[in-house]
């Protein structure tokens, strides 16, 4: 018991020998106590902060902006889309009929007239349209947005059919002459036949 008594009073003369001492000796300033950290916890912020290697980043680890207000712009990619030129435009009306005389033609049931101004409208693309003249195998049309002229013309052949001296010869067909009889010609394309 005398080896207790003994140990107690010798740790008991330990601590009050370290409470005497002064705090100039470990060098370490004693922390503030939690009462006064609200006091310049700005700049406090601040200067740790700094210290952080995040903040010399612009994009943070999950590829977001550092700077909650700043939105990234994002320039949509839209794929350039090829204007379809005039000529393609007009060459893709289908005219039945050409009235030369009444200066008017059909595109199916549909009828136009000289000077008529209308829409024409082809894969979302859309233009205005004006007749400009009307002969008796093609239709002028004017684009009224750019000014450019196009003709569509219908003496165009069919494969098979050729225009000779200002006559349309058809393969297989003669003219009819009233005053001689025209020669049967063949023309060898198969072989003939054997007997």
């Amino acid at each position: 018991m005398k080896v207790i008594l003994l140990t107690l009073l010798l740790g008991a003369a330990l601590v009050s020998a370290e409470e005497d001492a002064p705090a100039d000796a470990s060098g370490a300033p004693d922390p503030a106590p939690a009462r006064f950290l609200a006091e310049g916890i700005d700049d406090r912020i601040l200067a740790l902060r700094k210290r952080l290697a995040i903040t010399s980043r612009e994009r943070g680890p999950f590829g977001l902006f550092q700077n909650p207000g700043r939105v990234e712009v994002v320039s949509p990619v839209v794929a350039e889309v090829r204007k379809t030129p005039f000529d393609e435009f007009i060459n893709g009306i289908q005219i039945t009929v050409i009235n030369a005389r009444e200066k008017e033609f059909l595109v199916g049931a549909r009828l136009f007239r000289l000077g008529q101004v209308f829409p024409i409208v082809r894969g979302g693309e859309k233009l205005s349209v004006r007749v400009e003249a009307v002969a008796p195998s093609r239709v002028t049309f004017k684009n009224l947005g750019t000014g450019e002229v196009a003709l569509r013309r219908l003496d165009l052949l069919p494969s098979g059919v050729t225009a000779a001296a200002g006559q349309i010869q058809v393969r297989g067909v003669t003219p009819s002459n009233r005053g001689g009889t025209e020669p049967l010609r063949i023309e060898l394309d198969s072989p003939p036949a054997l007997p």
